[in-house]
């Protein structure tokens, strides 16, 4: 179950997870780690500690349901998707609520049909606040899903040579600290009218996505209300309780 969660983790991870779960079993005065220490260790080292102090209003908790609950189903219902492992609306790190799906093996190449539904998952947050609330009452809840979604199509376009209309290249000579693996900066190697085409094919790509979530949801709307009533009340799902609502992954099923 913990090698389920922490695919890619390193020796070093997962010495730090052991240490997060010792310090939460000791916490409690337990003799020994147990299973939900590890998973809310897991969830500490990949997403920050929880933020027991940011409390939101009840129409805000709705807000929030409703997103994760938008997130979950997509994902739950697209093929080539990671499987939901937990979903919740308390506070962690920077995020208000969170959905956590993970490969559970690790995983070496990604295909462009993944990283499509992984655009539609990502931008699933955001269209089921539309559906619920209406487009003038989208909040800025969605930010981070916007600009994670927007980072991945471009490289799509500009790294992967996934772009139909700008075929096999790479755009863009990136300069990189070389002992710290980040990149510092990145050297323009094509026209303003290929900058032009980079940023249509960027927007085509999320467009596409958001519209694949969006009729996802639409199709799925009376379950969109029914996990969202189940967050709003019990504030975390766990794997065995979405898939006891709404059946295993399909993609899990062969």
């Amino acid at each position: 179950r913990v090698a389920q969660r922490t695919p890619g983790f390193t020796g070093a991870d997962l010495k730090n997870l052991m240490n997060e779960a010792a310090i939460l079993a000791a916490r409690e005065n337990k003799k020994e780690i147990s299973l939900t220490d590890c998973f809310q260790a897991i969830e500490k080292v990949m997403l920050g500690p929880e933020r027991k102090s940011f409390v939101l209003s009840m129409h805000e908790k709705k807000i929030t349901a409703y997103h994760e609950a938008g997130h979950a189903l997509v994902a739950h219902a697209l093929p080539n998707t990671d499987p939901i492992q937990k979903i919740s609306i308390i506070s962690r790190g920077e995020a208000a609520g969170y959905t956590l799906k993970i490969p559970e093996k690790d995983r070496h190449f990604r295909s462009k049909e993944e990283f499509l539904e992984e655009l539609a998952v990502l931008l699933a947050g955001y269209a089921a606040e539309k559906i619920i609330f209406g487009e003038n009452k989208i909040t800025t809840g969605a930010s981070s899903d916007l600009r994670e979604a927007t980072r991945i199509a471009r490289k799509l376009v500009t790294e992967y040579g996934m772009s139909k209309s700008l075929g096999p290249m790479t755009f863009g000579q990136k300069e990189e600290l070389i002992f710290l693996g980040k990149e510092i900066g990145e050297q323009r190697d094509y026209s303003e009218e290929v900058a032009a085409k980079i940023d249509q094919e960027v927007l085509t790509f999320t467009t596409n996505a958001y519209q694949k979530a969006l009729q996802t949801l639409e199709s799925q709307k009376e379950n969109l209300e029914k996990l969202s009533a189940e967050l709003t009340e019990k504030e975390t799902i766990e794997k065995e309780a979405f898939e006891a609502l709404f059946g295993k992954k399909k993609a899990l099923q062969e």
